[in-house]
């Protein structure tokens, strides 16, 4: 718990670490306000919009492999990215994934690196929520003289930071992010960061019955285990090299590493969840797990214009080299019991099958070019290509398995600008991506699936009515492979799966002060299995919302001083189960800011009053597991900038 002597303590700490005044760095993030769109918006800690890294149009872009840093491609193989090198993350879909020279279907999620410019710059952030939530960050800037070269310094705790994955936990981030300039026209960005953290008393991942609908239940009053525990330790690093300035020619590259250390790892499973509120109780411990890649992309862009015609040639080079192991558990069956039912259970003997253990090494390189012509108002075509070269083995105690694939990937996009302020879009994409690894309760948990051809074809309309007021309008189909467990638990693909969709995104910024965010997304997946194949889940595509909408609202008129006051609200549709549909519900959540002067330095403090209407329904992942919604929660931050 966060006492005033520690905040006092903070700011110290803060103030001899960066004793020159600063602008605005930490106080005034506000992820309403820095939205461009309502596809997916995430500044600090807030997180706006439709989507995120992990649900774009029904799929998963970091599972797909679509991550960026900084428009280069990075693989990631942590949990997530670390918050202290990152600002945040923007979500681009249909016409603003068109700025990537190589698009990729399903979307892509691009990262931002803590900024560090000429000035010296301090921030603290501190945060008490429900559910004994509580962080405490520290944010620094200093450059050198001349502004050639800064660096930005982060550091990150964080207590029980989310109940739904257990009683009780901690970690601690650290980054540092260097800028340097050491010739004009030349910025080197080197980073590097580290998450430690672990957790005990895990909440059981429930995962719903193939023949009952599923009750309702809280998962923070779920029984637990004192033994069961995560451990692990993360390495984010890697350095940007690019062009600054203006020229004929631009060119980029990045070289990043992800690595991950797990010691043993306790899945606590609650299996076929019926209407008695009874479960199959399993224990699932994983083997120290180390998934690593090394990443990057090298990129060279060329502009020429004539009058109203615009060139632009570019070619890409991007790769990785990943290594990732899997199997090996200990299993242990601990009967029927009751979601209910808090008595505490000895620690078994855990007896490990190192036999089924596995390791995956994929190799993947390719090659792109792409050329685009745009006619200044009134249009653009690009058409590109690349060649991919895959390479996936998979080595254990018995057998070695390989497979290599090397397709040639176009694309095509266009705009059209019939009127002034209206542009019309549209393009297909073509990919090899990858799947999701097999959930925890697989014959093999945590199995790796290869990547596989994908494509998706999108268009859609964006007006600006007003300077002030944006609209964009988009119909999208994508076509992937379909990964489940078989009727043995065995994971693999069993199919195709297709997802047809309409998302629309509308945006005000009005000068009273009011900013409004508002999106929609109206989606169908529909399922097709290959021959002989037998899906348990009936070819229902769960985890898909069919109809989400979502808004978001700043106000901040002159007139209130010093006070804003924010607003939240979704509305879920009702959502496929095995037997039957959940039904629809709504969230409505509000943001209070009040900007003050606090020990002599700007500050804002933000209430948040998330869930204010109580709401507990469930949430379906494609694996099964039922996550119900948290419930009202409330959380007090205080920022401070130096």
């Amino acid at each position: 718990m966060i006492h005033w002597c520690a905040v006092r303590q903070a700011f110290a700490l803060a103030g001899m670490f960066l004793p020159l005044a600063a602008l605005a760095q930490r106080a005034g993030e506000n992820a309403v306000t820095a939205a461009d769109d309502a596809f997916g918006t995430t500044v600090g800690s807030q997180s706006i919009g439709l989507y995120d890294a992990e649900h774009v149009r029904g799929f998963s872009p970091r599972a797909a492999g679509n991550l960026r840093i900084e428009g280069l491609y990075f693989d990631q193989q942590t949990f997530a990215m670390n918050e202290c090198l990152a600002t945040g993350a923007t979500i681009r879909v249909g016409l603003a994934a068109q700025s990537f020279d190589t698009p990729s279907p399903t979307g892509i999620a691009n990262y931002t690196l803590h900024a560090s410019g000429p000035e010296s710059l301090a921030s603290v952030v501190l945060s008490q929520g429900s559910y004994r939530t509580s962080s405490v960050e520290l944010d620094g800037q200093r450059a050198a003289p001349g502004g050639s070269l800064s660096a930005s310094l982060c550091y990150h705790a964080q207590q029980n930071p989310d109940a739904d994955f257990a009683r009780h936990a901690h970690s601690n981030s650290m980054g540092v992010v260097v800028r340097w300039r050491p010739a004009v026209g030349v910025e080197l960005l080197p980073f590097w960061g580290m998450v430690r953290g672990n957790e005990h008393d895990e909440v059981p991942a429930v995962f719903i019955s193939t023949h009952d609908r599923p009750p309702a239940f809280i998962g923070r009053h779920l029984p637990t285990q004192r033994w069961t525990e995560w451990h692990w330790n993360e390495l984010t690093a890697g350095v940007i090299a690019r062009s600054v300035g203006s020229g004929p020619w631009a060119w980029s590259g990045g070289l990043f590493r992800s690595a991950d250390h797990s010691p043993g790892n306790y899945s606590d499973l609650f299996l076929d969840l019926d209407g008695q509120r009874m479960v199959q109780h399993q224990i699932d411990v994983s083997p120290p797990l180390h998934p690593q890649s090394t990443s990057g992309e090298l990129r060279l862009l060329h502009r020429s214009a004539s009058g109203s015609h615009v060139r632009l040639w570019s070619v890409a080079l991007r790769g990785k080299d990943v290594e990732r192991n899997f199997g090996g558990d200990a299993s242990v069956d601990l009967g029927l019991v009751s979601i209910d039912d808090h008595t505490a259970i000895p620690k078994p003997t855990l007896v490990f099958t190192p036999a089924t253990g596995r390791v995956d090494r994929v190799r993947q390189i390719g090659f792109g070019v792409s050329f685009e012509q745009r006619w200044i108002g009134r249009g653009s075509v690009s058409v590109g290509a690349q060649q991919v070269n895959y390479r996936r083995s998979i080595a254990g105690a018995s057998a070695t398995s390989s497979e290599r694939a090397s397709p040639t990937l176009a694309s095509f996009r266009f705009t059209l600008d019939p009127l002034p302020k209206l542009v019309a879009y549209g393009s297909y994409t073509r990919g090899l991506e990858d799947s999701a690894p097999a959930p925890a309760n697989a014959a093999v948990a945590f199995a790796t699936a290869p990547a596989t051809a994908t494509w998706q074809v999108d268009a859609g309309l964006s007006l600006r009515p007003r300077p002030d007021v944006q609209i964009v309008a988009g119909v999208f189909e994508i076509q992937k492979a379909y990964f489940n467990l078989d009727g043995s638990g065995n994971y693999g693909q069993l199919g195709q799966i297709r997802h047809r969709g309409v998302e629309t995104s509308a945006t005000v910024n009005g000068e009273a002060g009011l900013t409004a965010v508002l999106g929609a997304v109206w989606l169908r997946p529909g399922v097709k299995l290959g021959a002989g194949l037998l899906d348990p889940n009936g070819g229902i595509a769960l985890g898909v919302i069919p109809l989400l909408l979502d808004a978001n609202i700043d106000y901040a008129p002159p007139r209130w001083g010093l006070w804003s006051l924010g607003m939240q609200w979704n509305r879920v549709s009702a959502r496929p189960a095995l037997q039957g549909d959940l039904p629809a519900y709504w969230l409505l959540s509000f943001t209070a800011r009040y900007r003050l002067t606090l020990f002599g330095h700007t500050s804002v403090a933000r209430l948040d009053a998330e869930d204010v209407n109580d709401a507990t329904d469930l949430r379906l992942m494609s694996s099964g597991v039922a996550l119900p919604e948290q419930g009202r929660h409330f959380s007090l931050t205080l920022a401070s900038d130096f």
